[in-house]
């Protein structure tokens, strides 16, 4: 257990008084902040949540498992969103999982505990964040982890999140095949990602016990944090918008229960991510005047980068069937164990911008541990995505659109990414591991609708891996038919332009969403909040959240989310941000 456990606090039914903070969203950045600001025993923090409460010690078993079974219960997601994985003209939309629940994303995906790189935060800097370099940011990453397996300079012992790689005599037969495919070309083992930068086969870290999720719900909102007599915590409230006066943020309106409720506070703190950050803000008058005129909106501020700047991990899937003996255990529950991160060697790209993830169990099911995946990553996109609204009412959810490979640059790099992938996978010792032939996977609702977890899908997927199990011929058929059409990817990689055009019909991401609210100078107009998350144009409001990140960075957006919200809040708090923690 990474924290105390204990009851909720209960919150009040009287008339709300007016806070000194009101923070929006408790996902990854909100709970942090929620913690860390009253830590301050003079001032009031109210934390509003749209999702359901997670109570310490009576956390359910998918929200806590070190396994990420959460992320396969529809009940702890947004219902109906839906995005373009490219744009409208070319991609069909799909679900759109983006998590409602305490402790939001943090709480439902799959713990890669990745910092990125100091090429990353320097890039922040260069684009008008200032004081976001890595020697910046490097102090809150230190005061947020408590690193199991390094120390030293780059490393925190004290924090509340768990960072952890799994043992190397832990590995499953997939991952120590790989690594004979590393060896034997010279790409060195990198033991710790956060502090070797360099290209290699790696370890990957995870923010959890071996037996438990360390979400920043988990970890940063305790029973003796909630225990605060001058913090509240209201789930189930969904905001609508922010209210000013003048040019200054005095609250928010929201429905409880179906109800109107107005929220007053001194500073109001937008914490939605990627998506409902900059919805939130588009309701509020806040972003691109002509469209909010257009849809009849009040103009508070005309801040056209609010929704623009969309970025996310474009990714494709590889799957294939492994032997009975080539099956991760049932312990340890890790859903990644290592991965590959190097260089495109595309012009102006930089280092470590690609990735494959290396997974030897792809779902909570029967069916899903008998199945592995290579995932090959694009981690510095050129592309850039949208979000918008679509109406003045908030209730309606918003219109995005990633538009992968828009640049002709991610889809050279992404062919390169996916031909290493599929070298790895008829590399002797690999190929030896699987029956049948690897299969491309499209990310599709009808998939994800087979992964819920329900009695109904674990029957089905039982019954499968048994069927696969004594008749191993039928897999090829059966796998095909559930995951798309059958491809031969030795042929494939082959041809550039067929490997391009499967790329762009395939393509799919994971939920690193970022940039959409991004920080910058008040004179760049592509900005939306400063080097301190204050929106520009107007008083008393910020965001603070992974959709103030100007760029993606090398690696998953949890961890850094984190690092964001401890480095504002110590901001805010008035504490010193030169010496680390």
């Amino acid at each position: 257990m990474c924290c105390k456990t204990g009851q909720v606090q209960k919150t009040r039914d009287s008339k709300m008084p007016q806070f000194n903070y009101l923070i929006v969203g408790a996902g990854s950045a909100g709970c942090v902040l929620a913690s860390r600001l009253s830590e301050d025993p003079s001032v009031t923090v109210l934390l509003l949540e749209a999702g359901q409460d997670v109570v310490p010690g009576k956390e359910p078993a998918d929200l806590i498992d070190s396994y990420p079974s959460s992320y396969y219960n529809k009940s702890y997601f947004w219902q109906g969103l839906k995005a373009h994985w490219r744009n409208k003209s070319n991609s069909v939309a799909t679900n759109l999982p983006q998590g409602k629940v305490m402790g939001g994303g943090g709480s439902v995906m799959g713990m890669v505990a990745l910092r990125g790189t100091p090429d990353d935060y320097n890039g922040w800097e260069a684009l008008g964040a200032k004081g976001w370099n890595w020697d910046s940011v490097l102090p809150y990453f230190r005061k947020l982890e408590n690193d199991w397996d390094f120390d030293g300079d780059l490393h925190g012992k004290n924090g509340p999140i768990p960072i952890r790689r799994t043992p190397l005599d832990q590995w499953p037969p997939l991952s120590n095949a790989i690594r004979e495919f590393a060896a034997a070309r010279g790409i060195p083992h990198i033991a710790d990602m956060n502090a070797d930068f360099r290209d290699g086969y790696t370890s990957v870290p995870m923010s959890n016990t071996p037996d438990h999720r360390a979400s920043s719900a988990i970890c940063y909102l305790d029973a003796a944090v909630r225990s605060r007599p001058n913090l509240q915590i209201l789930t189930e409230v969904f905001v609508t918008k922010v209210n000013f006066s003048g040019k200054t943020a005095i609250g928010v309106d929201a429905l409880v229960g179906g109800e109107k409720k107005t929220f007053a506070a001194g500073e109001t703190i937008i914490s939605g991510g990627g998506i409902f950050s900059p919805s939130i803000l588009m309701h509020s008058g806040i972003g691109p005047a002509a469209k909010l005129n257009g849809l009849g909106l009040e103009v508070v501020s005309d801040l056209p980068g609010v929704g623009r700047n969309l970025q996310n991990h474009p990714l494709l899937f590889i799957g294939f069937r492994l032997k009975k003996d080539a099956r991760q255990p049932a312990w340890p529950r890790a859903p990644h164990t290592t991965s590959f991160r190097f260089s495109s060697g595309w012009s102006g790209a930089g280092t470590a911008d690609l990735s494959i993830l290396i997974a030897s169990k792809t779902s909570w099911s029967a069916l899903g541990h008998q199945i592995g995946s290579l995932a090959p990553y694009l981690l510095r996109p050129d592309s850039r995505g949208s979000v918008e609204i679509v109406s003045p009412d908030p209730n309606q959810l918003p219109h995005v659109e990633f538009n992968f490979m828009d640049e002709e640059s991610d889809v050279q790099k992404m062919m390169r990414a996916f031909s290493r992938a599929v070298q790895i996978l008829y590399f002797d010792r690999v190929r030896s591991l699987l029956t049948g032939l690897p299969f491309p996977v499209r990310f599709s609702d009808s998939l994800r609708s087979l992964n819920e977890l329900n009695r109904k899908n674990a029957f089905k997927a039982a019954v499968i891996a048994k069927c696969l199990d004594v008749f191993p011929g039928l897999g090829d058929i059966t796998l095909g038919m559930l995951t798309g059409h059958r491809v031969d990817l030795l042929e494939l990689i082959g041809k550039p332009a067929d490997l391009a055009q499967h790329i762009k019909d395939n393509v799919a991401g994971p939920f690193h969403l970022v940039g959409t609210c991004r920080m910058g100078e008040a004179t760049d107009p592509a900005s939306v909040v400063d080097s301190e998350g204050r929106v520009h144009g107007v008083r008393g409001l910020r965001v603070v959240d992974a959709s103030i990140m100007p760029t993606l960075i090398r690696g998953n957006t949890n961890i850094p989310t984190i690092m964001v919200a401890e480095k504002v809040a110590a901001s805010i708090n008035g504490l010193s941000t030169d010496q680390p923690p």
